[in-house]
């Protein structure tokens, strides 16, 4: 079993929102594989979010932030990501872009970020709960194999 994480960016008015995606977040991660061993909430304040991104990062294969991903003063998710990886992981978020894309062309005006910090992959998406799944199926299975391969490594 792969170990995740979660982390609910809290932004003011869509906390029933993301409550919701936090719940569809875990039934996709479980249906393929991953148990939830940690869950937060997280206000949007950069040096908040990069904290909790680092320290779930020491203790899951994958953490998943739902939310702040917008083009809003306070959406910070993304930066803080990527003020954090080891490596950028594109490859990942063309995936994941394109998979939404496909459903809704309005997912456009939301920012997905992707990248590894040591051996865990941090996966940054929008919080709105119908749209969890379309970001993250067509990713978790081809990275069981990168974090099979971690492991292996030691």
């Amino acid at each position: 079993m792969y170990q995740s994480a979660i982390i609910r960016v809290m932004e003011s008015g869509f906390q029933k929102e993301t409550e919701e995606a936090v719940s569809v977040c875990r039934g996709v991660l479980e249906d393929h594989g991953y148990s939830v061993c940690k869950r937060t909430d997280v206000c949007s304040v950069l040096t908040d979010l990069k904290d909790s991104i680092y320290g779930l990062s020491r203790e899951s294969d994958l953490v998943v932030i739902l939310g702040g991903t917008g083009f809003l003063k306070e959406d910070n998710s993304p930066e803080s990501v990527l003020s954090i990886v080891d490596k950028r992981a594109t490859s990942f978020e063309v995936a994941m872009t394109i998979n939404a894309l496909k459903h809704d062309s309005e997912l456009v005006l939301y920012r997905t970020v992707a990248g590894a910090v040591s051996n865990s992959m941090i996966l940054c998406i929008p919080g709105l709960p119908d749209v969890v799944p379309l970001f993250l199926k067509p990713v978790l299975e081809p990275l069981k194999k990168l974090i099979d391969s971690w492991k292996d490594q030691g």
